[in-house]
């Protein structure tokens, strides 16, 4: 029995692209890992950095566990099945920049909104810059997670709220792990904001690959009302990862309207989940505008009570 010239080239290709399928597949495996590996080891460094004896810490090391068991997405998860980060992943990415870097204003002034008066909060590589910021404690809260984190005045806040409602997935689990600087702002009952609060992490590609973990905690007691604005703005062509997480909690009778601008260069990537708990009769206002960017996913999750107001 002869089989066809023909069948047997067929099958010859066949066999070929599936090896091919193969040695890709791997080959992202092996990246997945080296780059999973690479990030746990810096854990030790972190750790250089922070408390490593309080409660906060204990959230920390028991999320890189949850990492190390979970690793990166893939599309085999039903939530992931339509997104690949294979492209992504696949950069040497710096897990803390190597040098603290500065920016002139007049170079990301375009950045801003200046038509309206604001408070800032903002951040150079994951780091706190104090020059382009406008923060504030008097009768409320707009300043950093750092101090939040590890000052005792925040104490009671932060164990009332701090990964109460953030799921322990796996990209949220390798922000929590990492958790360290972002936004902090808590509003007293019954206060206004009388201005608008901007939250800008600018990346300025000083590594070859970047990678940042912003963390943001939002507190809105009873009857307060706040505006946020929200950007995350990449200076360079080289390639960054961001990986931010927001805890939002508005309770009875709070108002939250939260605008997130998203128009960054093709070499950045931004997976943004947000966690919002709403009390009755509050009112949550998310606006996104996602114009550009590499890979963009936000992950939006509810959490509230009967007689509560989403929009987004």
């Amino acid at each position: 029995m002869h089989a066809c010239h023909s069948c047997v080239g067929r099958n010859l290709i066949d066999v070929k692209d599936t090896l091919k399928r193969f040695r890709i597949k791997c080959g992202m495996t092996k990246v997945r890992m080296e780059l999973k590996e690479k990030i746990v080891s810096s854990y030790v460094a972190f750790e250089n950095d922070i408390d490593i004896n309080s409660e906060i810490h204990d959230i920390r090391t028991e999320a890189l566990q949850n990492f190390e068991k979970l690793g990166f997405p893939t599309k085999k998860l039903e939530a992931w099945k339509y997104t690949s980060l294979n492209s992504v992943l696949k950069n040497d990415f710096s897990i803390f920049p190597n040098k603290e870097n500065s920016i002139q204003f007049a170079d990301v002034k375009k950045y801003f909104i200046h038509d309206i008066d604001t408070y800032k909060v903002v951040f150079i590589d994951g780091k706190y810059s104090s020059f382009l910021s406008d923060v504030t404690h008097d009768g409320k809260d707009i300043c950093l997670m750092s101090s939040a984190l590890s000052k005792s005045k925040y104490k009671a806040v932060i164990e009332n709220y701090f990964n109460k409602i953030a799921k322990q997935d796996n990209l949220t689990s390798l922000n929590t792990a990492f958790a360290n600087e972002g936004a902090y702002i808590c509003i007293p009952k019954n206060i206004e904001v009388e201005k608008p609060i901007q939250i800008i992490n600018f990346t300025t590609g000083n590594d070859i690959a970047t990678m940042i973990q912003p963390r943001n905690l939002i507190v809105v007691e009873e009857n307060a009302h706040v505006q946020i604005i929200e950007r995350h703005q990449s200076l360079t062509e080289n390639a960054v990862l961001t990986n931010v997480v927001t805890e939002v909690f508005a309770a009875r009778n709070a108002t939250i309207d939260y605008y997130k601008i998203q128009n960054d260069k093709d070499n950045s990537s931004l997976v943004d989940n947000t966690y919002i708990e709403q009390k009755t009769n509050s009112e949550v206002s998310v606006h996104t505008f996602s114009f550009g960017g590499n890979i963009t996913r936000n992950n939006l999750n509810f959490i509230k009570e009967e007689n509560t107001l989403i929009l987004f």
